[in-house]
């Protein structure tokens, strides 16, 4: 694996995990005063804990794109079109060059529902492997924050991911 996808891979992770794991990650929970808060300090041993439970994570959101993806592709949309009907219905606004057929409108809907329960389903299982290693979504957002406050504590964390 190259450094620019070990890079890579930890951002999509961490991404995964501020996302997923917490709903809204406490950095956005929190008022903005142009300044960081300070994050307690991660031990090593909760480190290795936190790369234990970010890899069940990003496992888990890889079992979830493809579960989505198979979803879509069983309805017969491609996922191109499913995402282009997706941002019209959020963005009425929005031009999609040609109108949405009934049979497409009926299998954007299922489509939509099957991926609501999967994502809720990926949502428990990833909150479930952080509590498995001991973690609260709290602390492990945390340590998340920390990771992108801290350049030596994400080299770290890269290197551990290894």
């Amino acid at each position: 694996m190259t450094q620019k996808s070990k890079v890579r891979t930890l951002a999509i992770s961490l991404t995964v995990a501020i996302f997923l794991v917490g709903g809204m990650p406490l950095v956005a929970q929190m008022p903005d005063f142009g300044q960081q808060p300070e994050v307690e300090d991660v031990s090593d041993e909760e480190l290795d804990r936190f790369v234990d439970a970010l890899q069940v994570v990003e496992e888990i959101q890889i079992e979830t794109q493809t579960a989505m993806t198979d979803a879509i592709e069983a309805e017969g949309m491609s996922e191109q079109r499913f995402s282009e009907i997706h941002n019209a219905q959020q963005n009425p606004e929005m031009d999609l060059g040609d109108e949405i057929s009934d049979a497409e409108e009926e299998a954007y809907e299922s489509v939509l529902a099957e991926l609501m329960d999967v994502q809720q389903s990926a949502q428990q299982e990833m909150q479930d492997a952080v509590a498995e290693e001991g973690f609260d979504v709290q602390r492990f957002n945390e340590i998340i924050m920390a990771i992108q406050q801290d350049q030596e504590l994400a080299q770290r964390v890269q290197e551990m991911l290894q």
